[in-house]
């Protein structure tokens, strides 16, 4: 199957220190793999050089085999790697619908006229609908983003990204703030994602993760220290002692 995403070697210094080094990374259509590390593994650097929002020192990046490695962050939304964020940008005042209008008419490039655009766009209340089912929002369509729940916030953040037609999503702790107890809304929402969507996940939370990847890659001082299974992963001892094992040492303590 044709890859949808591919780093090869990629790295990156800031003067004298190295962030990033040779880390490599496919994902073709309908993969579902987690990104995880310890704090300050580098996780944040990768997904920044991913979508262009920092130049690598060393390294290609590829989006269907095209080289993308020097293009801008708008350029490879465009071609279809959206990433959502740890902390959800959104307009208090507005409503849940008018966020995702907004996002479809941004992405069609017609935003300058709001509401007549709105109007004149085909297709687009249908598709407004198709994502507010898909994320389970349908109920609070209408309300302001300032009177959601944490969460619901989160899961709108989530339609934002869909919004936009990505063939790569980078989920960037789409749980951050979000009770445990409420964490699985956000899993059954990953779950009806469009099966052909390659989605990579950073997160924190060890059952999100375990439950949602089929493929886990551990990053540890910006090198890749090993990726597999949730079953492999557990198992590698690098892993308990670089990761796994010091989020239970801090458990018990």
């Amino acid at each position: 199957m044709t890859a949808l995403l591919e780093v090869e070697n990629l790295s990156k210094n800031f003067g004298g220190l190295q962030v990033t080094s040779d880390v490599s990374l496919t994902l073709r259509p309908g993969d579902r793999c987690a990104l995880i590390g310890p704090n300050g593994a580098g996780k944040t650097t990768f997904v920044n050089l991913v979508t262009g929002v920092l130049d690598p020192t060393a390294g290609t990046i590829r989006l269907e085999g095209q080289d993308v490695t020097r293009l801008p962050a708008a350029a490879r939304v465009r071609r279809g790697l959206i990433r959502s964020f740890q902390v959800a940008r959104l307009f208090r005042s507005m409503t849940v619908r008018e966020h995702l209008e907004l996002a479809i008419l941004e992405r069609e490039g017609r935003t300058f006229r709001l509401f007549s655009s709105v109007r004149r766009t085909p297709g687009l209340e249908r598709e407004v609908e198709d994502l507010l089912d898909l994320m389970a929002l349908g109920a609070v369509a209408e309300t302001a983003v300032g009177q959601l729940a944490y969460g619901q916030q989160r899961l709108l953040e989530i339609a934002l990204a869909l919004a936009m037609r990505p063939k790569v999503l980078i989920l960037d702790e789409p749980a951050a703030g979000v009770p445990h107890s409420e964490s699985r809304r956000i899993l059954d929402a990953i779950e009806r994602l469009p099966k052909d969507l390659a989605v990579l996940m950073i997160e924190h939370d060890m059952d999100l993760v375990f439950r949602f990847a089929k493929t886990i890659v551990v990053l540890a001082q910006g090198r890749l220290l090993c990726s597999g299974t949730a079953g492999e992963i557990t198992a590698d001892p690098r892993v308990r002692e670089a990761y796994l094992g010091s989020r239970a040492d801090a458990r018990r303590h």
